[in-house]
């Protein structure tokens, strides 16, 4: 009887930029717990699942928990591959002083129940620029110009395309260093076609709670300043931006923060 691949999540710890070992974490497929084929590198399988429709909690008591759905091929059809940047919780080991940041955002005087958002540390300074004619929408490899020295930068990790169109402004997910013609792979392919030398602005990914609680760490900032992004639709173009004055390795509660609801 052949076994197919239906899923792989590649879970990292965002903080420390590290994969993580399989006893770090819980998985749970529909509410039940499932133990899923471990690979080095921090690769979780999942194989033969039933197609259709499949929501997972990845938990551990050092890490805000993850929610991802999915939705599964038919068998022999292909697979899915998910990469996946576990936040620290309250709880996690730190070992020394730590920018944390933390709220309640609402809308409509409504908690803004377990939905995703986005911090962009410091002073949103691009770190890297588009560096081809055209990025044609679709693509999952950008050729990019670092704008920084490389030890600054954070990959893997998020980034948003900050297209000099607002409406084309988009969210991606560079999952590796760059080949040696200097393209970088995305997880999934652009939504948009962007133009060279368009920026890209290192953010990081937060979610709140059922309450719309939301805790964070932040990466050594060199500007005591920080903007809150909160993404309401799917592509940066929609965000609503709130900024904030924070202090460097300390804990900074934002206290309540409201948002119109469009």
């Amino acid at each position: 009887m052949n076994t197919y691949i239906s899923i792989i999540f590649k879970i990292m710890d965002h903080f420390r930029k590290r994969t993580l070992l399989a006893p770090e974490v819980s998985i749970y497929l529909n509410n039940q717990r499932i133990k899923p084929l471990y690979k080095p590198g921090g690769y979780f399988i999942f194989t033969d699942l039933p197609s259709g429709r499949a929501s997972f909690e990845i938990v551990s008591p050092i890490f805000r928990t993850k929610k991802v759905v999915a939705d599964i091929l038919e068998a022999g059809n292909g697979y899915i591959m998910n990469h996946l940047m576990m936040s620290p919780s309250r709880k996690y080991p730190f070992g020394g002083p730590v920018t944390t940041v933390s709220g309640t955002i609402t809308m409509g005087g409504v908690p803004f129940t377990e939905q995703q958002f986005h911090i962009i540390p410091g002073d949103g300074g691009e770190v890297m620029k588009i560096a081809e004619d055209k990025a044609e929408a679709g693509n999952n490899l950008l050729k990019l110009f670092v704008a920084v020295p490389g030890r600054q930068l954070s990959i893997p990790g998020k980034f948003m395309i900050k297209d000099k169109e607002e409406a084309k402004r988009e969210f991606c997910l560079i999952t590796q260093n760059a080949d040696q013609d200097g393209r970088y792979p995305l997880e999934k392919g652009m939504a948009y076609s962007h133009l060279r030398a368009t920026p890209l602005v290192e953010v990081i990914e937060c979610a709140t709670s059922l309450d719309g609680s939301f805790f964070t760490a932040l990466p050594d900032l060199k500007e005591r300043k920080a903007s809150l992004d909160v993404l309401v639709q799917e592509t940066a173009g929609n965000s609503i931006r709130r900024t904030f004055e924070i202090e460097a390795y300390k804990e900074n509660n934002l206290a309540d923060i409201e948002i119109e609801n469009n």
